[in-house]
């Protein structure tokens, strides 16, 4: 999952977080990370990516978490959208700005159907190559949208 301690942090300091995330298709399947609210009972998708460092764009961000948490360089990179999204999560509130970008990765090798664990210190969990749905949960909200 892609649940960071900084996402629970920032939720239990009462902060906007901007985060970069990217929708990455292969055929009908997205690469995200799989989760669940144990107290809505709720599964759910994540889109990867990350949060915004200080003095940093959401395009640099973008490009940082993947080489951070895939080891994993980013092409084709396109701007879509700003999407505010305020939730909860295990009963925490969470609120984000999120930048949402369309990607490819430029190695052929991350398209292999396989789970991909996540290498940075603050996540834990995996993205993986997820059959698409309408009835599919996705987030950041407003993320849907764009995947067609």
């Amino acid at each position: 999952m892609i649940i960071s301690q900084t996402i629970i942090n920032n939720m239990i300091k009462n902060r906007i977080r901007p985060i970069s995330v990217a929708i990455i298709k292969r055929g009908n399947k997205i690469f995200a990370g799989a989760g669940h609210d144990d107290l809505k009972n709720e599964d759910f998708y994540r889109l990867a990516g990350g949060g915004i460092k200080f003095r940093e764009s959401a395009l640099q961000a973008l490009k940082r978490e993947f080489r951070e948490e895939f080891a994993a360089e980013l092409i084709n990179i396109k701007f879509l959208d700003v999407k505010e999204n305020i939730f909860t999560f295990n009963n925490k509130y969470g609120h984000e700005i999120a930048y949402i970008f369309s990607a490819d990765f430029k190695d052929e090798k991350m398209y292999e159907d396989k789970k991909y664990k996540v290498l940075d210190r603050e996540s834990a969990g995996y993205a993986e190559w997820v059959e698409y749905n309408n009835s599919l949960r996705v987030y950041p909200d407003g993320a849907k949208e764009f995947i067609k």
